[in-house]
């Protein structure tokens, strides 16, 4: 024995130029201020001179000494693994948060400062951006 399904009624069609009026008067009644479109016009005492110019973004390329502008590919990075004593990793966390970097990036410029060669492309303060 099958259950006859219930006869829903159909939508009922909305007038939207009623519902915006219906609301429109209901925010003035109320004084909540409406959102009104201007033409954004430039001051008049700003010149065309006076606006800084933005500098054109230039694609990676290579310098004259061989040392690339485009981050080494993931294919080619090596993973690092370390022990350290449970302090010294604390220590490692709040330092890597407190200056509002990736551990990697920590680690790269560490490196850095001890005069290890690190390209400046593949210096990127959040590696996930730059996996491909």
């Amino acid at each position: 024995m099958t259950v006859p399904k219930p006869v829903r009624p159909p939508f009922q069609s909305i007038e939207l130029d009623t519902m915006d009026a219906r609301l429109e008067a209901r925010a003035a009644e109320k004084g909540i201020p409406t959102l009104v479109q201007t033409r954004a016009e430039p001051p008049a005492d700003i010149t065309p001179q006076d606006v800084p110019a933005v500098p054109a973004i230039q694609a990676p390329r290579k310098t004259g000494k061989g040392v690339p502008k485009e981050a080494t590919p993931r294919s080619r990075m090596k993973p690092l693994k370390v022990e350290l004593p449970d302090y010294a990793w604390i220590e490692l966390k709040k330092q890597v948060a407190e200056d509002m970097v990736s551990l990697r990036y920590f680690v790269l410029d560490a490196l850095r400062a001890k005069g290890i060669r690190i390209n400046e492309a593949d210096m990127g303060e959040d590696g996930r951006r730059l996996r491909k």
